[in-house]
């Protein structure tokens, strides 16, 4: 499985966690082609637009970080 196709499948989940987003900014900190990083960039749109499910979990946001590209 590429490191793409693993942050397409975490963003397909039903139920993210905070594991879920901390693979799926692990994976984009790993990408080195310029196209990889644009096909990633519409995926962390699309996550991006799911971290309320994440803190409705957890009560807050404190899980993200400046550094982590949100």
């Amino acid at each position: 499985m590429t490191l793409l196709s693993e942050a397409d499948e975490i963003l397909k989940k039903t139920n993210l966690t905070i594991k879920d987003y901390n693979r799926f900014v692990e994976i984009g900190k790993k990408l080195a082609d310029t196209e990889d990083e644009y096909i990633y960039s519409w995926l962390a749109e699309g996550f991006y637009l799911r971290l309320p499910e994440i803190a409705e979990k957890e009560g807050n946001y404190d899980f993200v970080k400046d550094d982590d590209g949100f």
